[in-house]
C-alpha cells in the first residue's frame, strides 16, 4: 500500500496526493511511504524513483546489520525496528533527497503512522531531513522500554540475591543476557550509522539539524552504555552464582569428609571387637563394653577438638 503525502510551494500539505504528480513544479517536497507493498508497488523504485539496483535488493532483503549511503544527491538508510524482544528484527528503508523521502518496510511498523500524524498536523514547517530526524528519533526511543525492562528485571534479581538462588533464576538470568545482546546488535550498528552520517561532509544540513541528530546519537551512546553495563551485571551474577555453589559444593564436601574421618577409626574399633574368634582377649570381660564405648566416645570427641584447633570449623 502506498502513502502520499506532499507539501506545495505555498506550504499547503496534501495527503493522498497522487504519485505521479510529485514532480510538478509547485511541490515543494513530498513523502511515499510502502507500506507491505505488492509486487507492482515495488517495481516504482526502478520505473518511477530509478532508484540504484543494488539499494533496491538492500530493501528487499533482510541485511543482519543497519546500513547508511550517503552521496551528494541521496541519503539511502537502512534501520532495524524490534517491536518487541521476542520478536525478530524488521527493517525500514528510507531514501531521502532534497526534496522528497521514501520509506519502505515489508511489514507494518507503527512508528510511522506516529510520524505521519506529526506531519499532517506541521507539514509545512518540515522537510525530508525533518522526517527522516522524527523516523529515527522514534525507532530509537523504541529500544528504551525494552532495555528499561531488562535493567529493572537484573536490578530485581540482583535486590534478591539471585546468586543464591536456584538454576530457574539463573536460566532467566542467561535469557536476559541474550536480550541484551539481541538489542545491543541494534543499537550498536545504529550509534555508528549516526555518527558517520554527522562527520560526513556530503549532507547538507542547518546547524539546527545536525543539533536533532545529535540528540539521537547521545541516545544510542546511553543506551550503549546501559546495556553494556547490564550485560557487565548478568556476568557478576552468574560468576557470583558459580562462586557459591562452588563454596556449598566445597562445604558439604568437608562436612562429610569431617563425618568419614571421625568414623574411620570408630569403624576399625567396631570390627577389630566384632571378629568372630573365640579366644580373644577381653572378650569375656564384664565391663569391655562400656570400655569400648568410652574409648569410642573418647576418639570422636579428641578428633572433634583436634579439627577445631586446625580450624576447620571456620570454613562453614
Amino acid at each position: 500500500m502506498l502513502k502520499v503525502i506532499a507539501v506545495d510551494n505555498e506550504g499547503i500539505l496534501h495527503s493522498d496526493f497522487p504519485l505521479e504528480n510529485v514532480r510538478d513544479e509547485n511541490i515543494s517536497w513530498y513523502w511515499v511511504d510502502f507500506n507491505s507493498p505488492t509486487k507492482k508497488e515495488i517495481e516504482l523504485l526502478t520505473t518511477f524513483f530509478k532508484f540504484h539496483e543494488l539499494l533496491i535488493e538492500d530493501c528487499l532483503t533482510l541485511l543482519e546489520r543497519p546500513k547508511i549511503e550517503i552521496t551528494r544527491q541521496q541519503i539511502f538508510l537502512v534501520s532495524h525496528v524490534l517491536k518487541n524482544i521476542d520478536s525478530d528484527y524488521e527493517t525500514l528503508n528510507m531514501f531521502v533527497g532534497k526534496n522528497y523521502i521514501v520509506t519502505f518496510h515489508m511489514s507494518h511498523i507503527r512508528y510511522i503512522n506516529k510520524v505521519v500524524s506529526k506531519v499532517l498536523q506541521r507539514g509545512k514547517d518540515y522537510t525530508p531531513l525533518h522526517v527522516m530526524h522524527m523516523l529515527v528519533s522514534e525507532i530509537v526511543e523504541g529500544y528504551n522500554p525494552l532495555i528499561s525492562k531488562i535493567e529493572n528485571r537484573l536490578d530485581e534479581l540482583e535486590e534478591n540475591d539471585a546468586h543464591t538462588k536456584g538454576s530457574k533464576i539463573m536460566n532467566e538470568v542467561f535469557d536476559l543476557r541474550s536480550d541484551l545482546l539481541k538489542l545491543r546488535r541494534g543499537v550498536m550498528p545504529m550509534r555508528e550509522l549516526i555518527h558517520r552520517f554527522l562527520v560526513s561532509r556530503r549532507v547538507e544540513m542547518t546547524e539546527n539539524d545536525r543539533k536533532y541528530f545529535h540528540d539521537i546519537y547521545d541516545d544510542l551512546v546511553q543506551q550503549t552504555e546501559i546495556i553494556e553495563a547490564n550485560r557487565e551485571l548478568t556476568s557478576d551474577i552468574r560468576e557470583n552464582y558459580m562462586t557459591y555453589n562452588s563454596f556449598r559444593t566445597n562445604s558439604i564436601m568437608m562436612t562429610l569428609t569431617i563425618i568419614s574421618t571421625i568414623f574411620l577409626p570408630l569403624t576399625f574399633i567396631v570390627g577389630w571387637y566384632g571378629m568372630n574368634f573365640e579366644y580373644m582377649p577381653e572378650i569375656k570381660y564384664k565391663y569391655g563394653y562400656f570400655i569400648v564405648l568410652f574409648i569410642m566416645f573418647s576418639v570422636a570427641s579428641g578428633m572433634l577438638m583436634f579439627f577445631k584447633k586446625k580450624g576447620w570449623f571456620d570454613m562453614f
